[in-house]
């Protein structure tokens, strides 16, 4: 089924988010005949998560999201919620970038189709020491 492959990746990075960034699962490494950009878009998720760390913080102003992912239609899959108080905005947008841009690759490679809902930027808030999505509006896929 087309939509497979962005069911499996949202059912891996939505847990990501929703507890704060810091105690989802690690993703299953690639299976050995996976495709090239498969397992560079597994690489750059992994180093993204290890960026954002455990997104610990001390106020709201320290909480932050970016855009990540490409659905289909355009717009990003979810928003990373990440903190500023212990990570480097530079290295994490770069590594971001990259990995939008290894996600557009795969989207238009398989063919895929998405729904082309617009996802909303929840925004973030610090909760019990912790980056947090702050709204409902849209779900944080990561």
């Amino acid at each position: 089924m087309i939509c497979d492959g962005w069911w499996r990746l949202v059912r891996r990075v939505v847990p990501l988010v929703l507890t704060g960034c810091a105690v989802a699962q690690t993703p299953p490494p690639p299976a050995s005949g996976a495709s090239a950009p498969a397992r560079d878009t597994e690489t750059l998720h992994q180093r993204i998560r290890e960026v954002v760390g455990d997104a610990s913080c001390t106020s709201n102003a320290q909480c932050r999201t970016l855009p990540i992912g490409h659905k289909a239609c355009g717009g990003p899959e979810g928003y990373l919620v990440w903190s500023s108080a212990g990570t480097s905005e530079g290295v994490l947008r770069g590594l971001v970038d990259q990995y939008n841009q290894a996600r557009k690759r795969d989207v238009q490679q398989s063919g895929r189709v998405s729904d082309c809902s617009m996802m909303a930027d929840p925004g973030a808030r610090c909760d019990a020491g912790r980056c947090v999505p702050a709204g409902r509006a849209s779900p944080a896929v990561m």
